[in-house]
């Protein structure tokens, strides 16, 4: 054979094998197109992209406990349950455009039950009844998020170490509510209703912890509610740099021992008080309207004790 013989099968073969790399990648990429699904060399979690039209609970059932799931701008109208550890996320810069809409508006707009979930980004509204999230899992991050006209913005049921942070929760009956909840955070929320009281059929709250100990609320503005916060049987949480403006009733403490009320801006609404404790000790209220003229206006029961109170104290008739 001749060496130009040799050369030609040479450069055949390299060809074929160039041939045979190409289509694999061809079609390897195309694959992965067409699933929605690519890996994340980073992690090597699986992401699954979801578009308008498409099912955000398909996606969170076929994407494993790790993955994360992200949506694209539009209206989705679901009930999403999620019971395994998930980022779902929407595209970035689209909190207003990515909207999900209770189908059943009975039921929670997100329903979860894992752990070490995050919801980012949604505009969450529709669920008259129930939640626009209710988290009954631990360790989440519940952020950037829109709620509005749900029964509750937020509901924590037995969930321990979340983040609440950087929520627009407003026009709901509560906005974020915790019960048996326990080391959460919730930093730079806006919490607010309609501003408009007629009789005591506009009872919205803005945040309403129960039987919650050990959370610490700071940076928040919680106004124009019926009841701005409230804390029942909740002991040892602190309210820091947070503005409570024009509710009618600002801030209760009712058999709520150990809790500190420091550095807070409290401008309450017409000639209610800005803080009630009832049957309620131990606590520390101090330091809050410093930039104001205004005094703060405390009203406790005989039976609240040994508590630090800065302000102009009432004692109210009742127990």
């Amino acid at each position: 054979m001749s060496l130009s013989q040799i050369n030609i099968k040479i450069i055949l073969v390299f060809s074929l094998v160039f041939a045979i790399s190409a289509l694999y990648v061809f079609y390897s990429e195309n694959s992965e197109k067409n699933s929605g699904d690519f890996l994340d060399n980073s992690n090597n979690s699986i992401i699954t992209n979801v578009y308008s039209g498409d099912s955000i609970q398909q996606a969170i059932n076929n994407t494993s406990s790790g993955g994360t799931v992200t949506v694209d701008s539009g209206l989705y109208k679901e009930n999403l349950v999620v019971d395994k550890s998930l980022i779902i996320i929407s595209q970035p810069g689209e909190t207003t455009e990515a909207i999900i809409q209770a189908a059943d508006p009975e039921k929670d707009v997100f329903h979860i039950t894992a752990d070490n979930v995050t919801i980012s980004g949604f505009n969450i509204t529709g669920s008259h009844g129930k939640a626009g999230i209710y988290y009954s899992g631990s360790d989440g991050n519940i952020n950037e998020n829109k709620l509005s006209y749900n029964n509750y913005g937020v509901y924590l049921n037995n969930s321990n170490r979340d983040i609440l942070e950087n929520n627009e929760v407003n026009n709901n009956s509560f906005g974020i509510y915790l019960k048996n909840s326990n080391n959460n955070q919730l930093k730079s929320n806006n919490v607010s209703g309609v501003g408009i009281f007629v009789g005591l059929e506009n009872n919205a709250t803005g945040i309403y912890l129960e039987d919650s100990d050990t959370n610490k609320l700071m940076r928040n503005t919680i106004s124009k509610l019926w009841d701005g916060v409230n804390f029942t049987e909740s002991s040892n949480n602190e309210l820091n740099n947070n503005s409570i403006l024009h509710n009618y009733f600002s801030l209760s403490l009712v058999n709520s021992n150990n809790n500190k009320v420091l550095n807070n801006t409290i401008v309450r609404r017409g000639y209610s008080y800005s803080v009630v404790l009832a049957d309620s000790q131990n606590n520390t209220v101090k330091g809050n309207n410093k930039d104001l003229n205004t005094e703060l206006k405390i009203c406790y029961s005989f039976k609240s004790t040994n508590n630090t109170l800065e302000g102009e104290l009432y004692t109210s008739k009742g127990e």
